[in-house]
Protein backbone atom coordinates (compact mmCIF):
# COMPACT_ATOMS: atom_id res chain seq x y z
CA UNK A 1 0.00 0.00 0.00
CA UNK A 2 1.26 3.39 -1.24
CA UNK A 3 0.78 6.69 1.22
CA UNK A 4 -1.20 7.85 -0.84
CA UNK A 5 -3.93 5.02 -0.67
CA UNK A 6 -3.32 5.00 2.73
CA UNK A 7 -6.33 6.09 4.96
CA UNK A 8 -4.07 6.68 8.02
CA UNK A 9 -1.55 8.22 6.55
CA UNK A 10 -1.21 12.18 7.99
CA UNK A 11 -0.78 14.92 5.21
CA UNK A 12 -0.33 17.19 7.93
CA UNK A 13 2.57 15.57 9.68
CA UNK A 14 4.06 14.57 5.92
CA UNK A 15 4.53 18.31 5.40
CA UNK A 16 5.32 19.71 8.76
CA UNK A 17 8.39 17.02 8.48
CA UNK A 18 9.30 17.85 4.64
CA UNK A 19 9.97 21.52 5.83
CA UNK A 20 12.13 20.57 9.32
CA UNK A 21 14.03 18.15 6.57
CA UNK A 22 15.24 21.36 4.77
CA UNK A 23 17.57 22.22 6.73
CA UNK A 24 20.85 20.93 7.45
CA UNK A 25 24.09 21.94 7.81
CA UNK A 26 24.53 22.89 4.21
CA UNK A 27 21.70 24.82 4.27
CA UNK A 28 21.02 26.40 7.96
CA UNK A 29 18.43 29.15 7.13
CA UNK A 30 15.77 29.14 4.88
CA UNK A 31 13.11 32.07 3.97
CA UNK A 32 9.54 31.59 3.74
CA UNK A 33 9.10 32.18 0.30
CA UNK A 34 12.31 29.67 -0.62
CA UNK A 35 10.48 26.81 1.51
CA UNK A 36 7.37 27.70 -0.43
CA UNK A 37 9.02 26.81 -3.69
CA UNK A 38 10.90 24.04 -2.47
CA UNK A 39 8.01 22.00 -1.17
CA UNK A 40 5.62 23.39 -3.50
CA UNK A 41 3.20 24.10 -1.07
CA UNK A 42 1.62 27.30 -1.25
CA UNK A 43 2.48 29.75 0.70
CA UNK A 44 -0.39 30.28 2.94
CA UNK A 45 0.20 26.78 3.98
CA UNK A 46 3.81 27.04 4.45
CA UNK A 47 2.80 30.03 6.82
CA UNK A 48 0.86 28.45 8.74
CA UNK A 49 2.57 25.61 9.35
CA UNK A 50 6.27 27.71 10.35
CA UNK A 51 4.46 29.42 12.31
CA UNK A 52 3.26 26.37 14.73
CA UNK A 53 7.07 24.97 14.54
CA UNK A 54 8.36 28.34 15.75
CA UNK A 55 5.87 28.30 18.46
CA UNK A 56 7.12 24.78 19.39
CA UNK A 57 10.42 25.42 19.35
CA UNK A 58 11.28 23.52 16.76
CA UNK A 59 12.14 26.19 14.38
CA UNK A 60 13.51 29.98 15.30
CA UNK A 61 12.50 32.82 13.51
CA UNK A 62 15.21 36.13 13.40
CA UNK A 63 13.82 39.08 14.62
CA UNK A 64 15.79 41.83 12.02
CA UNK A 65 15.48 39.58 8.39
CA UNK A 66 12.94 36.99 8.96
CA UNK A 67 15.15 33.90 8.44
CA UNK A 68 14.15 30.94 9.54
CA UNK A 69 16.47 28.27 11.22
CA UNK A 70 16.63 25.05 13.26
CA UNK A 71 15.43 25.59 16.72
CA UNK A 72 16.07 24.22 20.13
CA UNK A 73 13.81 21.28 20.41
CA UNK A 74 14.59 20.22 17.10
CA UNK A 75 18.43 20.13 18.41
CA UNK A 76 16.88 18.03 21.01
CA UNK A 77 15.06 15.66 19.37
CA UNK A 78 17.68 14.94 16.88
CA UNK A 79 19.89 14.05 20.13
CA UNK A 80 17.09 11.80 21.43
CA UNK A 81 17.11 9.98 18.03
CA UNK A 82 20.72 9.65 17.83
CA UNK A 83 21.25 8.16 21.50
CA UNK A 84 18.16 6.05 20.79
CA UNK A 85 18.88 4.40 17.62
CA UNK A 86 19.76 0.82 18.90
CA UNK A 87 21.51 -0.15 15.64
CA UNK A 88 23.93 2.66 15.83
CA UNK A 89 24.72 1.60 19.67
CA UNK A 90 25.14 -2.11 18.36
CA UNK A 91 27.29 -1.25 15.68
CA UNK A 92 29.86 1.30 17.67
CA UNK A 93 31.83 -1.69 20.10
CA UNK A 94 32.51 -3.44 16.70
CA UNK A 95 33.75 -0.02 14.78
CA UNK A 96 35.98 0.81 17.64
CA UNK A 97 37.74 -2.03 17.90
CA UNK A 98 38.44 -2.73 14.74
CA UNK A 99 39.77 1.55 14.73
CA UNK A 100 41.96 0.81 17.65
CA UNK A 101 43.18 -2.56 16.60
CA UNK A 102 44.25 -1.65 12.81
CA UNK A 103 44.70 1.73 12.68
CA UNK A 104 42.22 2.58 10.02
CA UNK A 105 39.02 5.04 9.39
CA UNK A 106 35.79 3.11 8.83
CA UNK A 107 32.55 4.37 7.33
CA UNK A 108 29.10 3.08 7.82
CA UNK A 109 25.97 3.48 6.46
CA UNK A 110 21.82 2.37 5.72
CA UNK A 111 20.64 1.77 2.99
CA UNK A 112 17.35 3.77 2.21
CA UNK A 113 15.70 3.49 -0.71
CA UNK A 114 18.15 4.75 -3.41
CA UNK A 115 20.76 6.63 -0.96
CA UNK A 116 22.52 5.73 1.98
CA UNK A 117 22.24 7.34 5.35
CA UNK A 118 25.55 7.83 7.34
CA UNK A 119 25.71 5.80 10.37
CA UNK A 120 29.05 6.13 12.36
CA UNK A 121 32.55 6.86 10.94
CA UNK A 122 35.84 6.56 13.24
CA UNK A 123 38.46 8.54 11.44
CA UNK A 124 42.41 8.36 12.21
CA UNK A 125 44.67 11.95 11.76
CA UNK A 126 46.28 11.40 8.42
CA UNK A 127 43.00 10.43 6.41
CA UNK A 128 42.17 13.29 3.83
CA UNK A 129 39.81 15.72 5.44
CA UNK A 130 36.73 15.23 3.84
CA UNK A 131 33.33 16.33 4.44
CA UNK A 132 30.96 13.56 4.31
CA UNK A 133 26.68 14.41 3.70
CA UNK A 134 24.74 12.76 5.58
CA UNK A 135 22.69 11.18 3.44
CA UNK A 136 24.76 10.03 0.15
CA UNK A 137 23.25 9.69 -3.19
CA UNK A 138 26.34 8.84 -6.08
CA UNK A 139 26.53 5.45 -5.25
CA UNK A 140 28.23 4.30 -8.44
CA UNK A 141 31.33 6.65 -6.79
CA UNK A 142 31.49 5.20 -3.75
CA UNK A 143 33.16 1.69 -2.44
CA UNK A 144 30.08 1.57 -0.08
CA UNK A 145 27.64 3.04 -2.53
CA UNK A 146 29.42 0.34 -4.93
CA UNK A 147 28.73 -2.33 -2.35
CA UNK A 148 25.14 -2.00 -2.13
CA UNK A 149 24.62 -1.78 -5.90
CA UNK A 150 26.41 -4.91 -6.34
CA UNK A 151 24.17 -7.09 -4.31
CA UNK A 152 20.76 -5.25 -5.86
CA UNK A 153 18.61 -7.64 -8.42
CA UNK A 154 19.77 -6.97 -11.92
CA UNK A 155 16.41 -5.21 -12.56
CA UNK A 156 16.37 -3.12 -9.62
CA UNK A 157 20.20 -2.01 -10.56
CA UNK A 158 19.21 -1.28 -13.97
CA UNK A 159 15.89 0.64 -12.75
CA UNK A 160 18.14 2.67 -10.05
CA UNK A 161 21.02 3.39 -12.60
CA UNK A 162 18.17 4.61 -15.12
CA UNK A 163 17.17 7.11 -12.81
CA UNK A 164 20.32 8.42 -11.97
CA UNK A 165 22.96 11.34 -13.69
CA UNK A 166 26.56 10.38 -13.93
CA UNK A 167 28.90 12.72 -13.10
CA UNK A 168 32.28 12.95 -13.53
CA UNK A 169 33.51 13.98 -10.20
CA UNK A 170 36.95 13.13 -10.71
CA UNK A 171 39.04 11.53 -13.31
CA UNK A 172 38.75 7.99 -11.99
CA UNK A 173 34.56 7.91 -11.61
CA UNK A 174 33.50 5.04 -13.43
CA UNK A 175 30.68 6.34 -15.72
CA UNK A 176 30.10 3.68 -18.33
CA UNK A 177 26.89 1.82 -17.13
CA UNK A 178 28.44 -1.12 -18.64
CA UNK A 179 31.55 -1.07 -17.56
CA UNK A 180 30.28 -0.06 -13.78
CA UNK A 181 27.86 -3.09 -14.51
CA UNK A 182 30.86 -5.52 -14.90
CA UNK A 183 32.50 -4.56 -11.81
CA UNK A 184 29.95 -5.11 -9.72
CA UNK A 185 29.12 -7.97 -10.94
CA UNK A 186 33.49 -8.93 -9.98
CA UNK A 187 32.59 -6.95 -6.92
CA UNK A 188 29.50 -9.67 -6.07
CA UNK A 189 31.70 -12.23 -6.31
CA UNK A 190 34.74 -11.51 -4.61
CA UNK A 191 32.63 -9.77 -1.65
CA UNK A 192 34.20 -6.22 -1.31
CA UNK A 193 34.02 -3.24 -3.60
CA UNK A 194 37.13 -1.14 -4.63
CA UNK A 195 36.79 3.17 -4.83
CA UNK A 196 40.32 4.26 -6.14
CA UNK A 197 40.09 8.09 -5.99
CA UNK A 198 36.63 7.44 -7.74
CA UNK A 199 34.90 9.91 -5.39
CA UNK A 200 37.69 11.90 -4.29
CA UNK A 201 41.18 12.62 -5.10
CA UNK A 202 43.71 11.48 -3.17
CA UNK A 203 41.02 8.62 -1.28
CA UNK A 204 40.86 5.10 -1.66
CA UNK A 205 38.24 2.99 -0.04
CA UNK A 206 37.05 -0.66 -0.17
CA UNK A 207 33.70 -1.38 0.72
CA UNK A 208 31.87 -4.40 1.71
CA UNK A 209 27.79 -4.97 2.44
CA UNK A 210 25.82 -5.39 5.35
CA UNK A 211 23.17 -7.37 4.98
CA UNK A 212 19.87 -8.15 7.06
CA UNK A 213 19.81 -12.05 7.12
CA UNK A 214 16.37 -12.77 7.79
CA UNK A 215 15.38 -10.67 4.44
CA UNK A 216 18.38 -11.79 2.43
CA UNK A 217 18.41 -7.88 1.54
CA UNK A 218 21.12 -5.58 1.59
CA UNK A 219 20.81 -3.23 4.12
CA UNK A 220 23.66 -1.19 4.43
CA UNK A 221 27.40 -1.01 4.02
CA UNK A 222 30.93 -0.33 5.63
CA UNK A 223 34.06 0.90 4.09
CA UNK A 224 37.59 1.02 5.17
CA UNK A 225 39.63 4.54 4.36
CA UNK A 226 42.80 5.16 3.62
CA UNK A 227 44.82 8.38 1.94
CA UNK A 228 46.35 7.45 -1.42
CA UNK A 229 49.36 8.68 -1.05
CA UNK A 230 50.89 6.48 1.81
CA UNK A 231 48.61 2.63 0.78
CA UNK A 232 48.70 0.99 -2.62
CA UNK A 233 45.81 -1.01 -3.99
CA UNK A 234 47.60 -3.81 -3.81
CA UNK A 235 48.46 -3.58 -0.37
CA UNK A 236 45.08 -2.20 0.79
CA UNK A 237 43.40 -5.44 -0.69
CA UNK A 238 46.25 -7.89 0.43
CA UNK A 239 46.23 -6.70 4.16
CA UNK A 240 42.60 -5.03 4.65
CA UNK A 241 39.82 -6.90 2.54
CA UNK A 242 39.96 -9.70 4.87
CA UNK A 243 39.20 -7.26 7.46
CA UNK A 244 36.46 -5.23 5.99
CA UNK A 245 34.60 -8.45 5.27
CA UNK A 246 34.92 -9.38 8.95
CA UNK A 247 33.51 -6.42 10.75
CA UNK A 248 30.66 -6.42 7.57
CA UNK A 249 29.77 -9.88 8.57
CA UNK A 250 29.76 -8.94 12.46
CA UNK A 251 27.52 -5.82 11.58
CA UNK A 252 25.64 -7.90 9.19
CA UNK A 253 24.55 -10.14 12.49
CA UNK A 254 23.68 -6.84 14.29
CA UNK A 255 21.33 -5.53 11.43
CA UNK A 256 19.78 -8.81 11.73
CA UNK A 257 18.98 -8.94 15.15
CA UNK A 258 17.78 -4.86 14.93
CA UNK A 259 15.41 -6.47 11.48
CA UNK A 260 17.03 -3.56 9.70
Amino acid sequence: MTKGSDPYFSKTIEKGLIILNLFDRDHTSRRLSEIAKLTGINKTSVFRFVNTLVKLGYLRKSTHNNLLRLGPRAFVLGQNFFHGFDILQSVKPIIDKTFLEHGISIDSAILHENSLISLYRREVPNIIFLRLPLVMDDLYARAMGKAVLAHLETEDLRGFLDQIEFRQLTPNTVVDREALMAELAQAKEQGYTLNDEEYVKGLTCIGAPVFNYNTHQVAGAVSLDFPSADYSVDQILSTYAGILTKLASEMSEIFTLGDL
